[in-house]
């Protein structure tokens, strides 16, 4: 199913609860997981570094970027280590690498559509608020790998929901849940939302999942109907189509996707079929 596994690390709770993730799958698979730290370019722009000098009050000298650059090197060879020493001690095939650029792009740069993308959702920020954004969250926009997003406290995976309309993107989360549900042996659930929907996309789920499912369906928006349905049954793992793209009265929209993962914050599979 999988290539190999990249892992987005920062040294965040995060990043090692979604390390941990990644260990069991690789191992399940017996494929490759790759640590990858990024030193964030932007963190190096003097003009950035001037006026975080003011924000926090310390001195500002020309070069000081250099300053900065040994120092997050240093911290990123650390992060690495304690990664390669948690995937030893779970018997992984475990590799890492640093490099420097735009973390969101670095990572989706080296995964292939066959790989899978493992990052913590709330990554750490050297500032909040100074960088907009989140590299994770730009990762699921433009990755064209499945993406595992998994936050600081992610629990078990005891039910699992896919958010299905019918669309390449969905039937591929529907395939992705399939295949994980062979590491993490957790119920699996589907749910359609929209109107006259008729008999047809649970038959298409049958002829993926056999019969040990349990089908759901809902009316209303279809971004509230998904997160009010994972919090009112405890679902602990969702599996959705990454941004697509359709008309208005279309099921998921990237404005869906978006307000699940910024309302939800349950560990969560985004796909994207390659075409898409």
């Amino acid at each position: 199913m999988f290539k190999r596994i990249i892992v987005g690390v920062d040294g965040s709770k995060a990043s090692v609860e979604a390390s941990r993730v990644a260990f069991r799958i690789g191992n399940f698979f017996d494929i490759p997981v790759v640590g990858m730290y990024v030193v964030d370019t932007r963190l190096l722009e003097e003009s950035f570094l001037a006026d975080l000098a003011g924000v926090l009050g310390f001195t500002y000298y020309e070069g000081i970027s250099g300053r900065v650059r040994e120092f997050l090197e240093r911290q990123g060879e650390a992060v690495l280590d304690e990664f390669s020493a948690l995937g030893r001690s779970l018997g992984s095939k475990v590799s890492v690498v640093q490099t420097v650029g735009i973390p969101y792009r670095e990572i989706t740069s080296q995964a292939d559509p066959e790989d899978l993308i493992v990052v913590g959702k709330v990554g750490r920020r050297p500032v909040k608020g100074i960088l907009m954004g989140s590299n994770s969250d730009k990762i699921t926009r433009i990755s064209k790998s499945p993406v595992f997003l998994v936050p600081e406290d992610p629990g078990e995976f005891r039910k699992a929901l896919v958010a299905y309309d019918g669309r390449s993107n969905s039937k591929r989360a529907l395939n992705m849940a399939v295949v994980l549900k062979e590491v993490f042996h957790y119920d699996l659930h589907v749910l359609t939302v929209g109107e006259d929907i008729g008999q047809g996309l649970r038959e298409e789920v049958r002829s993926s999942v056999g019969d040990d499912f349990t089908y759901h369906t809902a009316t209303g928006f279809p971004e509230e109907r998904i997160v009010s349905f994972c919090r009112e049954n405890d679902i602990d793992l969702l599996f959705i189509g990454a941004y697509g793209k359709g008309r208005l009265k279309e099921f998921f929209l990237g404005s869906v996707t978006s307000f699940v993962v910024h309302n939800l914050n349950i560990p969560m599979v985004l796909t994207r079929s390659p075409e898409a």
